[in-house]
C-alpha cells in the first residue's frame, strides 16, 4: 500500500465504475482516520442512517489503520 503500486487489487472490483485516486499527505491520512472514528462512535445506528453507512465506515477505518501502518514500517529507523 505504498501508493506505487503497479496492480491494485481492487482494480477488478472498479472495472466499469467511474472512480479517482486522491493523493494525500500521512497527516491528512491521521486527520481522516480520527474523523472516520469519531463518526463511527457518534453513529446513530439504523433506521436513523442505513446500515450500509456503518458498514462503510468501518471498511474505511479498517483501510486507513493499514495506510497509518504502513507508513509507519516504511518509516522505521533500523539505524
Amino acid at each position: 500500500m505504498t501508493g506505487d503500486n503497479a496492480t491494485d487489487p481492487l482494480e477488478e472490483w472498479w472495472e466499469g465504475e467511474w472512480h479517482v485516486t486522491i493523493k494525500m499527505p500521512i497527516e491528512e491520512i491521521r486527520l481522516l482516520y480520527g474523523h472516520v472514528c469519531y463518526g463511527l462512535e457518534v453513529w446513530p445506528g439504523s433506521p436513523a442512517r442505513p446500515a450500509e453507512e456503518q458498514e462503510y465506515l468501518l471498511s474505511l477505518k479498517s483501510r486507513l489503520a493499514s495506510m497509518l501502518m504502513q507508513h509507519s514500517f516504511d518509516t522505521l529507523d533500523m539505524g
